[in-house]
């Protein structure tokens, strides 16, 4: 018995050995068929520090990447700086080259392209807000609002950031650019010749007899001296009454939101309060005298934002306007941008944010409107659509 034990033992003892033997063997034979494939060639390790990680990253590229020879170092950079900056999550919060910084400050002013207003949606979308103007070559073309933004050149541009997006289409002047958009279930390409666009000064006219509307779509550097000379000739031609249009104005300089907001405002209220990231509250005043008193409406939508909803929010608390039409977008944060790195690119980063004079937020929030009205579409080829309409019936009461 104690015999046969024995040779039991042995053989798996023997099998085990074999078998980790073939095992050992197997192993080395796959590591090294690996590393002639190119899959396995040696650990790339490092400590914690940042510069010692990219480095580790660096040597790896040059050493392993089919085309290293064809690395821009320029351009690695630059996007392991943006991925960096990226990380905090914020979507306002971002590292700019000193051309994105050049693009930011001509969309306040001017540009060569089709002459469009654009926003981003939630999903990453590329909305189209209208065309800049009758005179644009995006309304010559047939480009509408709410038309989405989804091939420039055939090329599918789904997903990127509208920076991205906005910059494919601007180019030299009288060049062409292929625009694909989504309206409805349909996709339309358009072919738009670029040209200069100049960001549209502030429209106004008389509606309904006595009624003051003005327009427009963006905060820029003139915009105050620009509000006061179009009220003041509205005013001299018999409006008692004032609709303010903010509906797809996405912001601006708020420096100019605070010149308008002081025309509404008696010395010394306060317009809004500004809120750090150590909950320091520092409030910004009414520097001049009121001088508009009338009866006014503001039209706000989902993509009045920003230096718009600082100006409605003021308004608002202090009953100084009724606002109609559907709940404004929500940035209630304010952006800061710095030169760095020696002046090579810019740090556009949120600092504050922003409450109403009433302490109201506004980030994540918007301004819910006092008559809530959805725009219906069908009415935007009318002389007035059916939001403007009820601004008028608030006015007449």
């Amino acid at each position: 018995m104690n015999d046969n034990n024995n040779k039991l033992n042995t053989i798996i003892i023997t099998a085990v050995i074999t078998c980790m033997i073939t095992i050992l063997a197997t192993a080395f034979v796959y590591y090294h068929y690996l590393d002639n494939k190119g899959v396995i060639v040696t650990k790339f390790d490092s400590n914690s520090s940042l510069e010692d990680k990219l480095n580790t990253i660096k040597t790896a590229l040059d050493k392993l990447y089919l085309h290293s020879n064809d690395i821009n170092e320029t351009e690695l950079i630059d996007s392991a700086l943006k991925g960096y900056v990226s990380g905090v999550g914020d979507e306002y919060t971002e590292l700019l080259t000193k051309k994105e910084f050049s693009d930011l400050e001509e969309q306040l002013s001017e540009y060569v392209g089709i002459g469009i207003y654009a926003s981003q949606t939630v999903d990453g979308q590329c909305v189209i807000l209208g065309p800049a103007g009758k005179d644009s070559p995006a309304f010559e073309a047939g480009i509408k609002a709410y038309d989405v933004v989804v091939k420039v050149n055939d090329e599918d541009v789904t997903g990127l950031d509208l920076d991205q997006v906005t910059a494919k289409i601007k180019g030299k002047e009288g060049t062409k650019v292929k625009v694909t958009v989504k309206r409805d279930k349909e996709e339309l390409d358009f072919e738009i010749e670029r040209k200069t666009i100049k960001v549209a000064e502030i429209t106004g006219e008389i509606i309904e007899g006595d009624i003051g509307y003005m327009d427009f779509d963006s905060f820029t550097e003139e915009s105050g001296k620009e509000f006061k000379k179009t009220f003041e000739e509205l005013k001299g031609k018999g409006a008692k009454k004032l609709i303010i249009d903010l509906r797809d104005n996405t912001g601006g300089y708020v420096d100019s939101a605070e010149q308008i907001m002081d025309l509404f405002l008696n010395k010394g209220q306060i317009e809004y309060i500004t809120v750090d990231n150590e909950n320091h509250e520092e409030t910004t005043t009414a520097k001049t005298e009121k001088e508009i008193d009338m009866p006014v409406v503001i039209l706000t939508n989902e993509y009045t934002a920003s230096a718009s909803e600082i100006f409605t929010g003021c308004l608002k608390d202090y009953k100084l306007a009724t606002v109609v039409g559907t709940k404004s977008f929500g940035k209630g944060v304010i952006q800061s941008i710095l030169p760095i790195l020696n002046g090579d690119a810019y740090l556009k980063v949120t600092t504050m944010k922003y409450v109403t004079p009433n302490k109201n937020e506004i980030n994540k929030v918007g301004i819910k409107p006092d008559v809530e009205v959805e725009l219906d579409e069908k009415t935007l080829d009318d002389k007035l659509d059916n939001q403007v309409k009820e601004a008028i019936k608030v006015l007449n009461k």
